[in-house]
């Protein structure tokens, strides 16, 4: 693949990325308790992750976060954003890499889901102190494992519906 496409499906993966995380801002779930978004915008990078690689799936998720804290954030939903997203991508990577034949890409979501959220509230817990987040815990994991287990339903999907040489 040239260089000017690399940079055309990057730009587009992180299109699609950004959209996803703005259209999820417009529309937030009617959930009593703070926190759990849909993660649509993990799609892309769940995605990305399987068909490309870790690296690639990072420099999106790190793009689309400092694009996002820039155009309708601040400087801590940067920080929020950043940590769950790392500790994310990085437990979904290694569950690829080290159970590829046990974990399936539904699998590999939920942790990251899962993982976001403990990314998020350790974040918090530094903030605000652990003792006013901990009742939080139990609704954020659970939430982020539906979540994960709803967008890694959807990736594996798309996966299996577009073709890998394209990519």
């Amino acid at each position: 693949m040239n260089h000017t496409k690399k940079i055309t499906e990057f730009s587009i993966f992180t299109a699609l990325a950004f959209v996803f995380s703005y259209m999820e801002a417009l529309f937030p779930l009617p959930l009593p308790f703070p926190g759990i978004k849909l993660g649509f915008a993990n799609l892309i990078l769940l995605f990305a992750l399987y068909r490309k690689n870790y690296r690639y799936a990072l420099s999106l998720s790190l793009l689309r976060n400092i694009l996002n804290a820039v155009t309708f954030g601040n400087a801590f939903s940067l920080i929020y954003s950043i940590a769950g997203g790392l500790l994310s991508l990085s437990l979904m990577a290694l569950f690829k890499k080290w159970g590829h034949k046990r974990f399936s890409p539904i699998s590999v979501s939920a942790v990251g889901g899962v993982a976001h959220t403990m990314g998020q509230l350790v974040v918090a817990g530094c903030v605000v102190g652990f003792d006013s987040i901990l009742g939080y815990l139990p609704f954020l994991y659970f939430g982020g494992l539906i979540t994960g287990v709803l967008i890694g339903t959807i990736t594996n999907q798309c996966m299996k519906r577009l073709p890998i040489q394209h990519f």
